[in-house]
């Protein structure tokens, strides 16, 4: 069944919520991840779930689309800041319009009467599929803040003239705030701002977990009209522009993508269509662009080199469990770890050149974001012979079935090995299981 037509069935989204989710993405592999982000959401400050631009055509092509999917997450007590398109096509480069031909001007009135009307009609349509919305015009801006109109407008001037009362009082009332780029200005009059930008500012503002623009071109695309699904800026962004694969207007998605990563490193940045909206929300790399900055991975050989507290709180958010205290004392082979200490390996040694990987850690507001990659990456490139183990119960040991080449259960833990003949893995097997319990 296409997900559209599942998500977007008559059925109230209190009825099904939660299991309605699990039980999609358990069709298509990957309710392990909606399963994740779920919980991490609901970890999260309310308000701080995520922004949504939604462009001004899939606002008039995919409205429905787009209510019932919210209508769903009001379901799973989940609030998205919802942010409308002025109607006349973006004035910021995230958004590409489809339409080749340029609409007609309209007046000032004209702009904010029509921008009203699409809010309450996106409202109305979330709360006739059973949600819960609210609209939101000029009281999110203070009588201050300047116009940004002009194309070199920075956001960032944006950022503290916004008031967050309207936002956290939706939220806190079960409701999805929609906010129209309106507001007033020094002499009572109203103006129609950048959608782009005031989105831009208010992830800048409030660090949402996601950023998710949705147009109908649903993402970046190549020369061949191809979607490019995964971009990682620090590793991607030069030989991309280099490469001859994009067009100018991809150009500039690009380069708008890294300016506003730049002031919001952690954010993760999608763009996708709106019948993808939930696949961008609920798994990794959902079915449009995915752009993150990257991440800096960085190496010791003793916890010396470490801020402990930092690390202890880390492996403690990602296990959710205690490190016992005695822990440190036990000195490492080697560690690699994230830079703002997101995640992080530890390895010791074993025995010649076959090594113990005894924490493998990504912490739980950064799953699912990106760095576990590196870092096991930067693992593979230093050894060779490693072996480690998991429990049953553990929610990647798919993913390490898929990175070793061989494992054993033996009741209370699985054994993963690389690069181990089965002599050594014979040798060592029993010891790798009997090596006292760290996490309690």
């Amino acid at each position: 069944m296409p997900k559209e037509r599942y998500f977007n069935s008559p059925v109230s989204p209190k009825a099904k919520g939660y299991d309605l989710v699990i039980d999609f993405f358990s069709n298509i592999g990957a309710s392990r991840e909606a399963s994740m982000y779920l919980k991490m959401f609901r970890d999260v400050i309310p308000w701080r779930f995520a922004v949504v631009l939604i462009s001004a055509e899939s606002l008039k092509l995919s409205s429905r689309t787009v209510a019932l999917d919210l209508a769903y997450l009001c379901g799973l007590s989940l609030y998205p800041i919802i942010v409308l398109d002025n109607l006349r096509g973006s004035e910021g480069k995230l958004v590409r319009p489809v339409s080749v031909s340029s609409p007609k001007p309209l007046k000032t009135g004209q702009r904010i009467r029509k921008l009203i009307t699409a809010n309450s009609r996106l409202v109305s349509a979330v709360i006739g599929a059973g949600g819960r919305a609210a609209s939101i015009y000029n009281e999110i801006f203070s009588l201050k803040t300047p116009l940004s109109e002009t194309p070199g407008f920075d956001f960032r001037r944006l950022v503290d003239h916004i008031r967050l009362e309207p936002i956290k009082t939706a939220v806190h009332n079960r409701q999805i705030p929609v906010v129209s780029p309106v507001l007033m200005d020094t002499e009572g009059r109203m103006r129609v701002i950048s959608a782009e930008k005031v989105s831009k500012a208010l992830c800048m503002r409030i660090k949402p977990q996601k950023f998710i623009v949705i147009s109908e071109q649903g993402g970046i695309l190549d020369r061949e009209g191809k979607i490019i699904r995964n971009i990682i800026l620090s590793t991607d962004h030069q030989p991309l522009i280099s490469s001859g694969s994009l067009e100018e207007a991809a150009i500039e998605q690009l380069e708008a993508a890294v300016r506003l990563l730049h002031e919001v490193p952690d954010l993760t940045l999608q763009l996708a269509s709106a019948a993808n909206l939930l696949y961008e929300l609920f798994t990794v790399k959902g079915q449009g662009t995915y752009l993150r900055s990257g991440h800096t991975i960085l190496q010791a050989d003793s916890y010396a080199k470490l801020d402990l507290e930092r690390t202890r709180k880390l492996i403690e958010n990602a296990f959710r469990k205690r490190l016992v205290e005695d822990y440190f004392e036990d000195p490492p082979h080697h560690i690699f770890y994230e830079r703002d200490y997101h995640g992080l390996i530890i390895m010791k040694p074993l025995q010649d050149d076959i090594f113990y990987l005894d924490k493998y850690v990504v912490g739980s507001q950064w799953q699912g974001e990106g760095v576990g990659g590196p870092l096991w990456r930067e693992l593979t490139k230093h050894y060779s012979k490693i072996i480690w183990r998991a429990s049953p119960g553990n929610i990647i040991n798919r993913w390490y079935i898929e990175q070793a080449d061989g494992f054993q259960r033996t009741g209370e833990w699985n054994i993963y090995w690389i690069g181990l003949s089965p002599v050594e893995v014979g040798k060592h097997i029993g010891h790798v299981k009997n090596i006292r319990r760290t996490i309690v």
